[in-house]
């Protein structure tokens, strides 16, 4: 099963915002300092992750009716390059 995560990009100083590149679905969520490669507007991006902020789901709690959604994460990498 993969869990999603939304992917946030550094691409210029520490200051600038980062860009939303949009959800990814991941085998397993990355560790900070794992490089990834990702696929966004038509081009390979080599990304170095720095920091990943987990949301988890509560599981179902069938007396109180809780326990919808899935887990997600958010994904903060930097850009490292792309592929030509």
């Amino acid at each position: 099963m993969a869990v999603s995560g939304k992917l946030l990009v550094e691409r210029g100083s520490i200051d600038a915002p980062s860009q939303d590149w949009g959800d990814y679905d991941f085998i397993a969520l990355p560790s900070p300092g794992d490089r990834i490669a990702a696929l966004y507007e038509e081009s390979l991006h080599y990304l170095t992750v720095l920091s990943v902020h987990h949301r988890p789901v509560a599981k179902m709690d069938e007396s109180r009716g809780r326990g919808f959604g899935f887990p997600e994460a958010d994904i903060v990498a930097k850009w490292t390059g792309m592929k030509d």
